[in-house]
């Protein structure tokens, strides 16, 4: 499995990385600090999964995962799973990406290691 985690707060992305490689050591985890960033990672990586925070400075979680959706579509990519996380009120539009498609989730922060593996079971 290819993950990418997109979180502004360095400690935040070690914590999920070592977390993730305890519980899935033969996958491959990389990191970014932001939104474009993850954007940019996409357009050459082929990942399974996005593990998103919501809030992050120059381009946030939401607006990154559309122009992901939309790189996608372009070069007839499959979508990665996406698991938007936040400690804050998850905004609107994500609410509704959650409550619609079954390939986006909510991990709360902060997330225990059997949150996320729960979750990550569902993307096989």
């Amino acid at each position: 499995m290819k993950i990418l985690i997109a979180d502004d707060e360095q400690e935040v992305r070690f914590l999920f990385k070592a977390l993730l490689r305890n519980r899935l050591s033969d996958s491959r985890i990389d990191m970014v600090i932001n939104g474009a960033e993850a954007v940019n990672a996409c357009r050459t990586g082929n990942y399974d999964v996005l593990l998103m925070d919501v809030r992050m400075p120059v381009q946030d979680g939401y607006r990154a995962c559309l122009e992901i959706q939309e790189i996608c579509r372009q070069e007839n990519l499959k979508m990665p799973f996406v698991i938007f996380c936040t400690g804050f009120t998850l905004p609107k539009e994500i609410e509704q990406l959650i409550t619609d498609n079954t390939h986006y989730a909510l991990l709360r922060k902060p997330a225990t290691p059997e949150q996320i593996i729960d979750i990550l079971k569902s993307v096989k």
